[in-house]
């Protein structure tokens, strides 16, 4: 890939995924398959698919998991030169149970294993090492979303820093990735922190649920209305999507493709959308490419793209 092409910097936690070799209760799983997940982290891979050069800030434990996640970025074409190894944290994990659903699709339920996890200790040094510093400030683009914010107070502090540091020659995407039981008995404020960071990005991803869930609304017009400052602002759910570029509006529907699994796919379509701004294509082929990526993600249990 030429140096010569943008960079994108993904900024959030990497998960290992113990995904269950069958559907059923955990209790009766005997084996699992294990698999790179993280929303940030699907992202970058599949902009790297995409022929986008992308990098990842990120931290994880000097242990397996670690490593295999970081030898996952190298081999998808991803840099990991900024993601850190904490020597006594670990690495956050969950296990996904599979459950099989009356149409033949498979229905994903995560446990979450992360509290204490070397990401969780990402901070605003995380992004001022050399190495992260650098690739910052060379992005197009730095892809953020709102789990990390969650996540903890550091991890809070260094996407306010990233916010903090606005450049006109740099977007940022914020994908609002709203997940409630991170932010258990404090969800008002979960709601304002990610409302902020929705504000003042530059591209926003969310899905009609999430949006329901935290702004109150999920239609379209309305969330435009709330949201006027980003100048692309997507509003998504299984049937397609709706997109604004500043005035210019446009809505597409979802390719018609085998669905195994729909975890990832969010991450795969913010992807094919973020390399069409990228690439220069117009609105409605920034679409498209995001819809085309995303069935890449439908078509297995794992949440990333080959």
């Amino acid at each position: 890939m030429s140096d010569s092409t943008p960079l994108a910097v993904c900024f959030g936690e990497g998960l290992v995924a113990l995904v269950a070799a069958a559907a059923g209760p955990l209790e009766d799983c005997r084996t699992f398959h294990r698999s790179l997940a993280g929303a940030e982290w699907n992202t970058a891979i599949a902009l790297a698919s995409a022929g986008i050069r992308t990098s990842v800030v990120s931290r994880v434990g000097d242990d397996g998991f670690g490593r295999f996640l970081t030898a996952e970025l190298r081999a998808h074409g991803v840099d990991d030169s900024a993601v850190e190894i904490d020597d006594e944290a670990p690495t956050g994990l969950y296990v996904k149970e599979l459950t099989t659903r009356a149409d033949g699709a498979v229905d994903g339920t995560m446990h979450y294993y992360r509290a204490g996890s070397a990401a969780a200790a990402m901070s605003p040094e995380t992004l001022a090492s050399p190495t992260a510093a650098a690739l910052l400030a060379e992005a197009a683009l730095v892809h953020t979303s709102g789990i990390t914010p969650a996540l903890s107070p550091s991890t809070l502090a260094a996407q306010e820093a990233l916010y903090a540091e606005r450049r006109p020659d740099r977007l940022l995407s914020f994908d609002l990735n709203w997940r409630p039981a991170l932010w258990r008995g404090r969800e008002a404020e979960g709601r304002r922190i990610v409302s902020d960071f929705a504000s003042r990005a530059d591209i926003v991803f969310c899905t009609r649920s999430d949006a329901e869930a935290v702004f109150g609304t999920s239609d379209a017009q309305e969330l435009r209305a709330l949201f006027p400052g980003p100048r692309h602002l997507l509003v998504t759910d299984s049937g397609g999507a709706v997109a604004f570029d500043g005035s210019e509006s446009a809505a597409s529907d979802a390719l018609d493709a085998p669905v195994v699994e729909t975890i990832g796919a969010g991450d795969a379509f913010a992807a094919g959308y973020l390399a069409g701004v990228l690439t220069g294509l117009s609105l409605t082929g920034s679409l498209a490419r995001g819809h085309r990526i995303a069935t890449r993600a439908l078509a297995s249990t794992r949440d990333h793209v080959d």
